[in-house]
């Protein structure tokens, strides 16, 4: 009784240094990050959602999908948003809070992921100083691993670590109950299920916890336990479905050919060769990766680059089929190892290519699914330390080796965290690293074009569009390039190709009107209103053409447009705030009042905020 009693607090202390270690690593791998600024989606998600700026919003923000005043997406995170709202009731829009909690959420994930792997080893049947071994082991390695960088020093990335913490969190509440009984055990079930809704509205991936940890104990022979699971993943679908579904969002457009269902397995297996190797040896990273099949080019214009890919598709295809090999022997070999590489899969199956997503392949995807790999990889590695054929230098050399590749890592991830110091930054690292595709050209050209670069801005949008004929935002930007360097025919062609395409027939309408302005000297209300009115909702182009009307001295008009469109986005504070000024100009003094108290309680920084321009 009293060796169990002494084992403990030891036990309890070496857990807490396990804690600290992870705490530390983490810190000094990612503190560079804190310096960083607003790069790519940050700027829509931060910087231009309506939604973050006053705590009286956070319902409103889970009626709404992910990008409010950006691209529509089919993304539904309302708690990455309140996250957001908290933030920017503290610290408005100063970058390095927003990155220094993410790396918090980062290493919060790692630890619920050590108690987590602890007590799912333990389950198993693990001695408690083997498995806190192997659970710290994985779990400083996955919290330091540089491939997660796009997660964790990407503002937008938030959504990964945020999902994770909860979603381990969840199933080490699961685990805790096995060991309860009664009431006490109901409390530690009805935990787990409010850590899964988390996650779930945190990031659509976040569905998969519940998965993960069904089939865990289905292994576990837990049949008390699965029942009450299955309660739970009903009560978290029934919620999960009730808040999404009446959410009011814009579906995602599709900006690429899709490429044919026969050629989905090639793409599958070169994401898996291509995760392989950013996780056994991480130097090229970058975040624009694509690995898909070359279906609509010639492949002889490039037979060098279609052979390395040819050769990715067998690595991956030879992975693939390796890992499904080891992961059937180790069903009745090793129960832990099985369930360990089991929950990989379930975890990399949504990221796989099996449904359509925005990109191929992705750092930031195998977040989750990483964090089984390693705890296999460990849990597998063990026990080679206490065979006596590997003991003395061999298990030294061992671990030397695994010292140095750990403080690789680390290394690799520090220097990492400085490609997202700005966007200028972010977009070079990021077209030097491979991440060269049109996408990437048209933001580097918007942002030279920004800072009147605009040979540079012209010869970036050309080579985009040389990669994607009919990239509308490329085009719609090489428009406006032309308007500013007065080339009028250029820009009217580009303009004509723009206005055909749903996604920027709004922007496109709005450049012909600047157009007309600058070749006539005349404001085209009726096309900045067709602008307006046309394609997706755009509150910048909406905003431009209300203050158009004001200008003009339509300023009845222009109030009477505005508070249509606060009928139905009336949590938009800028468009209470113009409401006041326009009500001001009329001599309504006491609606104007009225409208700017509504505004100051939708942003609670907007005494701070530079007026709209």
């Amino acid at each position: 009784m009293r060796e169990h009693s002494d084992a403990q607090p030891k036990g309890l202390v070496r857990r807490l240094f396990a804690v600290l270690l992870i705490i530390v690593a983490v810190t000094a791998s990612y503190a560079p990050a804190a310096r960083d600024g607003f790069v790519w989606d940050d700027t829509a998600l931060v910087l231009r959602d309506p939604l973050i700026r006053s705590w009286r919003l956070i319902p409103e923000g889970f009626n709404h999908y992910l990008f409010v005043d950006a691209t529509p997406s089919d993304f539904y995170r309302p708690l990455q948003r309140v996250t957001y709202t908290i933030e920017y009731a503290f610290f408005a829009a100063r970058p390095g809070p927003y990155h220094i909690t993410n790396i918090a959420l980062h290493t919060a994930a790692a630890i619920a992921l050590l108690l987590f792997a602890e007590a799912l080893l333990q389950a198993f049947g693990c001695e408690s100083g083997r498995s806190r071994w192997i659970a710290m082991i994985a779990a400083l390695v996955w919290a330091i691993h540089p491939v997660h960088t796009s997660a964790v020093v990407y503002v937008s990335g938030r959504a990964d670590p945020l999902a994770a913490l909860f979603g381990f969190s969840g199933c080490y509440l699961i685990l805790r109950s096995l060991r309860k009984s009664g009431p006490r055990a109901a409390v530690f079930v009805f935990g787990a299920a409010v850590a899964f809704l988390c996650s779930a509205l945190s990031k659509e991936t976040g569905l998969v916890f519940p998965l993960l940890i069904t089939i865990v104990l289905v292994i576990l022979n837990q049949r008390r336990a699965i029942l009450w699971l299955s309660v739970v993943m009903m009560f978290v679908g029934l919620i999960y479905v009730t808040l999404r579904l009446p959410a009011e969002h814009n579906p995602a457009p599709q900006l690429s050919t899709s490429a044919p269902l026969s050629v989905r397995p090639i793409t599958m297996g070169r994401a898996v060769a291509e995760y392989a190797g950013l996780l056994i040896f991480p130097i090229n990273l970058h975040m624009e990766r694509d690995v898909r099949a070359s279906f609509t080019r010639n492949l002889y214009n490039d037979t060098a680059a279609s052979a390395a890919r040819e050769l990715q598709t067998l690595l991956g295809v030879a992975i693939v089929a390796g890992l499904l090999l080891l992961t059937l022997k180790s069903r009745k070999r090793n129960r832990l190892i099985f369930a360990l590489l089991t929950c990989s899969i379930l975890a990399y199956l949504p990221v796989s290519g099996m449904v359509r997503l925005n990109a191929s392949v992705a750092e930031h995807w195998i977040y989750v699914p990483s964090a089984f790999v390693f705890l296999a990889i460990a849990a597998a590695l063990h026990p080679l330390v206490k065979v006596r054929v590997f003991a003395g230098p061999v298990v030294a050399t061992g671990a030397v080796l695994l010292g140095t590749w750990m403080l690789f890592l680390g290394a690799r991830t520090f220097v990492r965290t400085f490609d997202w110091k700005d966007q200028r930054t972010f977009l070079e690292r990021t077209m030097a690293a491979g991440g060269d595709s049109p996408r990437m050209l048209v933001n580097l050209g918007s942002l030279e074009s920004s800072e009147n670069r605009l040979n540079l801005a012209r010869q970036h949008l050309l080579e985009a569009l040389k990669g994607d004929p009919e990239q509308p935002f490329a085009l719609i930007e090489l428009a406006a390039v032309s308007i500013k360097q007065n080339d009028f025919s250029t820009a009217r062609d580009l303009l004509g190709q723009a206005s055909k395409i749903d996604l920027v027939a709004g922007q496109a309408h709005e450049l012909i009107a600047v157009l007309e302005n600058k070749e006539e000297g005349k404001a085209d209300l009726i096309r900045m209103r067709l602008a307006a009115h046309t394609g997706f909702s755009n509150w910048a182009i909406e905003k431009r053409y209300i203050k158009l009307l004001a200008e003009t001295g339509s300023t009845t008009a222009a109030v009477h447009e505005l508070q249509v469109c606060l009928r139905t986005e009336w949590y938009r504070a800028e468009s209470w705030q113009l409401l006041g000024q326009l009500l001001l100009r009329t001599g309504h003094n006491k609606e104007a009042e009225e409208a700017l108290a509504c505004a100051n309680d939708y942003d609670v920084h907007l005494d701070a905020r530079t007026t709209p321009q």
